[in-house]
């Protein structure tokens, strides 16, 4: 009898925070996308622990590798936020949301003291007839704006019905104009935090004419009123359905069942986990396939790497801007991707090794055929800007020691592990299109056990508490290990706090528990209210509330 005859699925629906992504009941295994951390349960550590110090003495193999899948679904969540364009970009956006808007914040400050939300004074500001003419009223309205537009790209990203009711929103424009937003913010604030040097990434500041073009000709998705059409599905989904079908490509090649429809009475594909899927077979019109080594499932896998990696905005400058939502959007582009396959029924079968020629054989088909870039236009205009004997290199060379140079230190922490990552996807794309298949059975070796290593996630929890830990990495100091999550949780925890001040009301909300485990936390605490004072100024305990709680 197969050791896989009994497979426990420690499944469930995604947690009700979006942001999360979980893999397993109870908590088994998760990813939080606003904190960077990778969970895993105790049982799970210990389990994974056991397999990766091959001490399995007395486990259940079974239970052994569907541990490790778990921990390559995460993984992969992990890669998904860091290595891939549209991933990166969502990282970016809690940041962004403040990082532009920091000096209008300080000035806001210095003329209104510590008013929280700053929403609710400049809607009552303007009420009382003051006008943009006004420093500290246009200070509040640019912190405001800028950390909506993003919030808004955040939601239809993930969600792309949410314009639904996103349109009934006064601070809503368009979608056009929450894209280009956020584009603009992030480029901005990764070109001002790695002092790269004109014309390595895309400057924002050229955008805004072209922009206001597509206003005033109310070009579709760009002026008020307008919507778009929008996807079936949004990165959610990708990312679950991505993340699933590589975790059980992994369990199947490690010996587990083999034919897809086990996994579905195991409980594998509750709605999130499969979404994307049976939209991918709908719009290419294809069956479900039996087997986990299907073409069809390789296709899919495909897909979904060039569905949230396009290249326009970032790395590559926007050519055609009235294109600019369809070329960017994770929802739109998997669509497209999927009628381009369905146009070409030979693509159906060309993934029968899951080599890199057939990744770039497939890629290159369907980007043509949908106007997008080759993928590997992209990845070479990251890598190309290696040895530039300048701010790239510099960068590179934090992100050989961890000696990061302190200032917006989580931007330029994902920034370096976003090029490493181009770096090794560029040499082999197959494997992180088809990670499952490449991390078991005949077709693992070393190298492929050292590229899984290399890109684990920075922060993972313990088995025996929910405190965030830095992964110790091989060639990096203690010293400097410790300074990068002190320093890199220090400015998450200011931009928390500045976010709040901005949009929510009620008094700031000191919940740390997720970083430390602790219920208590009053150093972590004493340490934001100071760094928050540092920035701008006032003590956040004397903010002046002037809206009352959401219940």
């Amino acid at each position: 009898m197969s050791p896989f005859s009994h497979l426990d699925p420690y499944l469930l629906n995604p947690a009700n925070d979006p942001l999360v992504f979980d893999a397993t009941l109870a908590d088994y295994g998760s990813y939080t996308t606003e904190h960077f951390v990778l969970r895993l349960s105790p049982r799970a550590h210990e389990l994974v622990d056991a397999l990766t110090q091959r001490d399995t003495e007395g486990h259940d193999v079974a239970e052994l590798y569907q541990a490790y899948s778990t921990y390559l679904h995460e993984t992969v969540h992990w890669w998904q936020h860091m290595g891939s364009t549209a991933g990166l970009i969502l990282s970016l956006a809690y940041p962004a949301q403040i990082y532009g808007s920091m000096t209008s914040l300080q000035t806001f400050a210095r003329g209104a003291g510590v008013v929280k939300p700053v929403k609710a004074w400049a809607h009552r500001a303007m009420l009382d007839g003051r006008t943009h003419s006004d420093p500290v009223l246009a200070a509040a309205n640019i912190a405001v704006n800028d950390a909506l537009d993003i919030k808004f790209y955040k939601q239809l990203a993930w969600s792309p019905e949410s314009i639904l009711s996103l349109e009934q929103t006064p601070y809503f424009q368009s979608v056009g104009h929450s894209y280009l937003k956020t584009y603009g913010e992030i480029v901005h604030a990764i070109n001002g935090s790695c002092d790269f040097a004109e014309g390595q990434f895309p400057d924002p500041g050229r955008w805004d004419a072209q922009f206001l073009k597509l206003q005033l000709s109310r070009s579709e998705g760009f002026h008020r009123g307008a919507r778009p059409p929008y996807a079936d599905i949004g990165i959610q989904q990708i990312f679950e359905g991505q993340a699933r079908f590589c975790q059980i490509q992994y369990l199947a090649s490690s010996g587990g069942p083999e034919l897809l429809q086990t996994y579905r009475e195991q409980g594998y594909f509750a709605p999130v986990y499969v979404d994307a899927f049976e939209l991918f077979l709908v719009l290419t019109g294809t069956e479900w396939p039996e087997r986990y080594d299907s073409p069809i499932v390789g296709l899919f896998l495909l897909i979904c790497d060039l569905a949230i990696n396009p290249t326009r905005g970032f790395p590559l400058d926007i050519e055609f801007f009235e294109d600019f939502i369809c070329d960017v959007d994770p929802g739109a582009r998997f669509t497209r991707l999927c009628l381009a396959a369905a146009e070409t029924p030979e693509l159906a079968q060309a993934v029968q090794s899951f080599s890199a020629q057939e990744y770039e054989h497939v890629a290159a088909r369907l980007s043509e055929r949908c106007g997008y870039d080759d993928p590997r236009t992209g990845l070479a205009a990251v890598v190309g800007l290696l040895g530039d004997k300048g701010p790239v290199d510099a960068l590179m060379e934090e992100h050989r020691t961890f000696n990061y140079a302190g200032v917006n230190m989580p931007v330029r922490v994902l920034i370096s592990h976003f090029i490493a990552f181009c770096q090794d996807k560029q040499r082999r794309p197959e494997f992180f299109c088809w990670p499952g298949f490449w991390m078991a059975g005949d077709k693992f070796n070393p190298e492929a056990g050292s590229l899984f290593a290399t890109h684990l996630s920075l922060f993972p929890d313990r088995g025996d508490t929910e405190q965030i830990f830095p992964r110790a990495v091989r060639g990096r100091s203690p010293e400097n290990i410790k300074k990068l999550v002190n320093t890199f949780f220090g400015g998450m925890l200011v931009f928390d706090l500045a976010l709040q001040w901005v949009l929510e009301p009620g008094p700031f909300r000191y919940d740390f528990k997720w970083l430390t485990g602790k219920s208590e936390n009053a150093a972590l605490i004493a340490l934001a209210k100071r760094q928050f004072a540092q920035y701008y100024g006032p003590d956040p305990d004397t903010c002046t509330l002037i809206d009352s709680p959401v219940p």
